[in-house]
């Protein structure tokens, strides 16, 4: 008897799924074919076959399609990075470079006054 139970419970009638389409298995109300043909139609008209790759968009897509994905990959973006970094550094020491020479000779200035006036 267990032997029984284990082979219906295991059979290759399980793996396989029903005909939803056969027009033995379809009852004769109209909805229900009408509903049947739409689902027939809707899986007739997916695309068959393999589907292309997107075309990446966008400055960031773009750059990542370029320089890192796929055969592509190297080691520009670590350069880039770089480069981008000193730029940023050098761009902002330019800036502020003068614009603390004021404190400097404020300093300056109050040291040398300092020394050349009499304490009481």
């Amino acid at each position: 008897m267990f032997n029984t139970v284990i082979r219906r419970a295991y059979t290759t009638k399980a793996l396989i799924p029903p005909n939803v389409a056969a027009a033995t298995k379809v009852s004769g109300s109209g909805a229900k074919d009408a509903q049947l043909a739409q689902l027939v139609a809707f899986y007739k008209n997916l695309p068959k076959g393999t589907v292309e790759p997107a075309k990446p968009s966008g400055l960031w897509g773009r750059y990542k399609a370029r320089y890192i994905d796929g055969d592509n990959a190297s080691v520009t973006p670590l350069l880039h990075l770089i480069f981008g970094v000193f730029a940023a550094g050098y761009t902002i020491d330019y800036h502020f470079h003068l614009s603390h020479e004021w404190f400097i000779d404020c300093i300056i200035y109050l040291t040398e006054h300092h020394k050349n006036v009499e304490h009481h």
